[in-house]
């Protein structure tokens, strides 16, 4: 059955009175379809070059293009996790081993490291822009259907068995989401081409799941290679010595001792301390300081000549690909905020032009007499990472002021944006679009760190059940047992009567026991939550536990609730998992100004709904429309009619104004 596509009241006002007119033989069956192709066309019809954004906003076409594609989850798999989430019982109370990453996630799943990210086909001289693209496009196709194999591979493959008392339950393998749009790795493919260095950056909650092996591997086999600075961003809602055990993982699971690590947060937290809900996105001096040393350090290595270069011939000829010099002291300033908007046009142009070349590899053979030296051009950094790590606001950080947008949904940034730092414009920082790239990880730890959009995914209680084992969920939003069994209640207990006292004190102990006996599940603790929240389903009256699911999922995912792994080789608290317990759980709401995102005039946010509340709702929109066409049609009929069109026993009951006051009128000349 096709997706229903949303139309105004107007237009469903108009298809019922052409149907209607249908059924009274008022038209024939063949002006019916014309006129109903007419209203096709009209509500399909858009404007020139914009469309309705998901988001709310309009955008252009070439954005739409650029929106992130996943692969779509079989109901088979949402069925069966959401029945799992009512029958396995919580593991309470947590071991300490429950905070640690699962490097098996990452490591075991994929040991013969089969997953890639893809490489751009190499340019030929003399090669157009419709081959370059066919060609890319050829190679892309050829690795999705490799890499959907490796998945499919694995979700097919032995479930594993938990056993709940006498019973076995059957746990799928949930699939993992990645990148599947090749617009979106083009604009990764360009941003790598074009910068001399990158920065990788890292979420400090759980930053294996943001460096994976693919990703690691694709960034060390560059060619040309680039020098890599990883970023770990979000240091300020981890435990302070969890940090220093991921910089110190990080640097062996990159494998190179040299390599620079720096830790940035996320937002200035001053301003939430004096009351200001709004996010406003700040880098440390200290921090500012280390990222500066690294990127000057990164820049020297970058001037000394390869190892290749030993003959003197060579040496001679060799020129770096960088400027040779630039004033880092000037990008510490406080007192100076440049603007980093390109104030010459035709420099901006230039520079467009020559990352235009760089990006595609057309270079022509008859080169433009303003042929720009590298020693003059800008020093390239580069911001990579996947979705919702922080890169735009770590631009924003850098400039000091906000130049881009920056939202807690991810996929805000649809296109790759160019800002220069420093006051005399010597670098110039490309922000890049996230990027999901391949993995075994699993989808529900995807979720969590918030690189996915959590109101796209269809299984929320799965995702739930995954961040129960690792917290105590029910702690952190206060939920109690007692809302989940109230309907449970037996509703004569205050009426049993007993023989003697001790009859009555053993009938307490053994409901006190069978109390005791009762253990969360995951839909009782969504199903708690919703009745606590007031979340209903329309019509039916029963607990949303979408909804509930979809506010707590956001609450982690965004920082409201503070978590983080700890590294291989550290525990964390017994009970608590990677719940830090710092934050304040009655906070966690949704509209909550502690949790705003920075980009609160245009908050990319929906409101999720589950499907039945959406679907009883378009049934209560259509009997309405409907309501109001038929006292459209029926015209002066319905106006002299002195009975409301109320159902029930006691329609007739309600009168108008205009008959009860003849009512009055004949009581009054009774009277007389």
């Amino acid at each position: 059955m096709p997706r229903k596509t949303p139309i105004s009241n107007k237009r469903r006002k108009e298809q019922l009175l052409v149907k209607r007119a249908l059924k009274r033989g008022d038209i024939s069956v063949e002006d019916h379809d014309a006129i109903r192709t007419q209203q096709k066309l009209k509500t399909e019809k858009r404007g020139p070059g914009v469309v309705a954004a998901r988001s709310g906003g309009p955008v252009d076409t070439t954005s739409r293009k650029l929106q992130s594609k996943f692969i779509a989850l079989s109901a088979d798999y949402v069925v069966r996790t959401r029945n799992l989430a009512y029958a396995l019982p919580l593991q309470r109370p947590l071991a300490p081993e429950s905070a640690v990453f699962p490097l098996e996630i990452l490591q075991d799943r994929d040991a013969k490291r089969r997953l890639k990210c893809p490489s751009r086909p190499k340019f030929r001289y003399g090669q157009t822009k419709v081959e370059l693209e066919k060609n890319e496009e050829g190679v892309f196709k050829k690795w999705l259907k490799d890499i959907e194999e490796v998945v499919h591979e694995w979700v097919d493959g032995d479930e594993e068995q938990v056993h709940v008392g006498e019973s076995i339950h059957q746990v799928p393998r949930g699939p993992t989401w990645f990148e599947t749009n090749l617009e979106v790795w083009r604009q990764f493919w360009r941003v790598t081409e074009a910068s001399q260095i990158l920065l990788l950056l890292l979420d400090s909650r759980c930053p294996p799941l943001h460096c994976p092996p693919s990703l690691r591997t694709h960034l060390k086999s560059l060619v040309p290679s680039k020098e890599i600075i990883l970023v770990l961003t979000k240091s300020d809602l981890v435990d302070s010595k969890a940090l220093e055990g991921w910089k110190k993982w990080v640097r062996s699971w990159w494998g190179q001792e040299s390599v620079h690590i720096v830790s940035v947060r996320s937002y200035d937290t001053e301003l939430l301390r004096e009351g200001k809900g709004r996010h406003k996105p700040d880098i440390p001096q200290q921090s500012l300081d280390e990222l500066i040393s690294a990127l000057q350090a990164a820049h020297e290595r970058l001037l000394q000549p390869p190892i290749r270069a030993e003959d003197d011939k060579e040496l001679d000829s060799w020129k770096p690909s960088v400027r040779s010099s630039v004033d880092w002291a000037s990008l510490k300033e406080e007192d100076h905020i440049p603007d980093p908007r390109v104030d010459n046009v035709e420099e901006n142009i230039g520079s467009q032009k020559s990352v235009g070349k760089l990006s595609l590899g057309q270079q022509d053979e008859q080169t433009t007499p303003e042929v720009r030296a590298p020693s003059t051009e800008p020093l390239t950094l580069g911001l990579i990472g996947q979705p919702n790590v922080g890169k735009s606001s770590l631009l924003n950080a850098l400039l000091g002021e906000q130049k881009v947008r920056a939202s807690r949904t991810p996929g805000k940034t649809k296109h790759f944006q160019t800002m220069f730092w420093g006051p005399k414009k010597e670098i110039k920082i490309v922000d890049c679009p996230g990027l999901v790239c391949p993995s075994l990880a699993g989808l529900e730890i995807q979720a969590m760190a918030g690189i996915i959009p959590i109101a796209q995914i269809p299984s929320l209680p799965s995702c739930i059940l995954f961040a129960s084992a690792h917290m105590p969920i029910e702690a952190i939003f206060h939920v109690h047992l007692d809302i989940d069994a109230q309907d449970d209640t037996d509703a004569f207990a205050l009426k049993k009567t007993y023989r003697n006292a001790e009859q009555a004190e053993r009938a307490r102990q053994r409901e006190e026991e069978e109390r005791k006996s009762e253990r969360w599940t995951v839909g009782g603790v969504l199903e708690a939550r919703a009745l606590d929240k007031g979340f209903m389903t329309a019509k039916g009256g029963r607990p949303d536990i979408n909804r509930a699911a979809n506010g707590m999922m956001r609450a982690l995912a965004d920082g409201k609730v503070k978590w983080g792994f700890y590294p291989p080789g550290m525990t964390g608290k017994t009970d608590m998992g990677i719940w830090l317990g710092d934050d304040d759980p009655e906070g966690v709401e949704e509209g909550d100004t502690a949790g705003a995102s920075w980009d609160e005039g245009n908050d990319d946010d929906e409101e999720f709904i589950s499907e039945e509340s959406e679907f009883a709702g378009e049934r209560e929109d259509e009997e309405v429309e409907a309501e109001e066409v038929e006292s459209e049609q029926s015209g002066g009929e319905d106006a002299n009619s002195n009975v409301k069109q109320i159902g029930g026993f006691f329609a007739a009951l309600e009168v108008s104004d205009e008959e009860e006051g003849s009512e009055d009128e004949d009581v009054g000349n009774a009277d007389e």
